[in-house]
């Protein structure tokens, strides 16, 4: 088997919440792209999750994420999303931007529509980033990183957008940790 980094698929994934506790909180968006450690992109999947929350008005963290409750209305119910998530993590890497957030609240979901979720060896692109000399310097959120790697799509809190900007930064984080084989992604689990 082939142990080159290049050799690997990855399944970007991210998340938008109605806030910060999975387990009094809600997935409201799921986004998944398949990209190599090129940064090139081989597919996309995005939905909102469709979920029941009582109430009126905004939810949770709207003027972070601006999703409505149309939005989430017109999603895919929460146990497909986590179906086309496992589906992608057959032949891919999971990886986040603060995976243990992500994770967090993908293993609640899961465990709310009676589904298995299998994330093996995830990646944590924050815990990369903070590993590089810059990053212990500067600040790490998405956005900043993006502006330091110059990667021109701009992570706005949309699940898709923000997995797109994960996955063109791979090559720029893996070439500044020197990465080569698989094995030493392994340090950078949430």
């Amino acid at each position: 088997m082939d142990s080159s980094v290049h050799s690997q698929r990855f399944a970007v994934v991210d998340t938008e919440t109605t806030g910060l506790d999975p387990q009094s909180c809600r997935m409201l968006q799921l986004g998944i792209v398949i990209a190599r450690s090129d940064g090139s992109i081989e597919s996309e999947f995005a939905t909102y999750v469709r979920q029941h929350i009582p109430g009126r008005g905004k939810l949770g963290a709207f003027e972070i994420h601006g999703i409505t409750r149309r939005d989430v209305r017109t999603g895919l119910p929460v146990g497909v999303a986590i179906d086309h998530l496992n589906w992608a993590l057959r032949n891919a890497r999971f990886v986040a931007h603060n995976a243990k957030f992500d994770i967090g609240f993908l293993v609640a979901e899961a465990q709310r529509a009676s589904r298995m979720l299998e994330i093996d060896k995830p990646i944590c692109t924050l815990r990369l980033a903070r590993s590089l000399e810059d990053g212990r310097k500067q600040s790490n959120t998405l956005r900043a990183i993006a502006e330091r790697y110059k990667v021109t799509e701009r992570a706005n809190h949309d699940a898709l957008e923000d997995s797109r900007v994960v996955a063109r930064l791979l090559p720029h984080l893996f070439s500044a940790a020197g990465i080569e084989r698989l094995d030493q992604l392994d340090r950078f689990a949430p």
